[in-house]
């Protein structure tokens, strides 16, 4: 981006950001370009499970459920789809409710499966020291 873009950008965002405050939302930004990555965020978690077992830990808390301050708005404007600056194992639906699980305003994101499979076998022993 040349300076002008980004300083066309940055202007935009104030000026969104102080509509929407008046408003009374809450103002959140994505910061830059992000993509989607939510087979790397499920990659990543289970390396990091894989890694948890190794060392003989039981089991782990996924301290990221669902974050419902950045919902999942796929359909507009790039900026406004903040789910993509989640951390969450599944993506909040804005205004309705999801597929799978038809009584709750989000859908399972990759990441959800990844905690599912390795959690829904019987648990391992592990030697206690």
């Amino acid at each position: 981006m040349t300076t002008e873009q980004i300083l066309e950008l940055f202007l935009d965002r104030a000026e969104r950001a102080e509509r929407l405050r008046a408003a009374g939302a809450e103002v959140v930004f994505v910061a830059g370009w992000p993509t989607r990555t939510a087979a790397g965020q499920a990659t990543y978690l289970g390396e990091l499970l894989d890694i948890f077992e190794s060392e003989g830990v039981d089991s782990a808390f996924v301290h990221l459920f669902a974050l419902y301050n950045l919902p999942h708005r796929p359909d507009g404007d790039p900026r406004d789809d903040l789910d993509l600056a989640s951390l969450g194992i599944v993506k909040v639906l804005d205004g309705r409710n999801g597929d799978t699980y038809p009584d709750m305003p989000w859908e399972p994101k990759a990441a959800f499966a990844t905690v599912a499979e390795r959690y829904s076998h019987s648990p391992k022993p592990t030697k206690r020291q």
